[in-house]
């Protein structure tokens, strides 16, 4: 029974993290375009991605990084 309910669980913990991510990513953003905000969306620009905000960039690239995150393990130099 317990197992049932860990496995049944583990979708919404998943998702949990998913929106949790995008959040701070967003949030991340905003902040980071307090500085920089003009220099990165111009780099978007020039690449044809315009009419988009700091935030949604951040909520965006925090959403890709909770996938990314899961599956990328940093080696150590004794591990081989």
């Amino acid at each position: 029974m317990r197992f049932l309910f860990m496995a049944s669980m583990l979708p919404i913990i998943f998702i949990a993290i998913v929106i949790m991510a995008t959040l701070c990513g967003g949030i991340s953003g905003w902040i980071v375009g307090w500085f920089f905000g003009d220099t990165i969306l111009g780099i978007l620009a020039q690449i044809g991605i315009s009419n988009v905000s700091m935030f949604q960039v951040g909520a965006f690239l925090g959403f890709v990084a909770s996938f990314f995150s899961k599956s990328l393990k940093i080696k150590n130099e004794n591990e081989y």
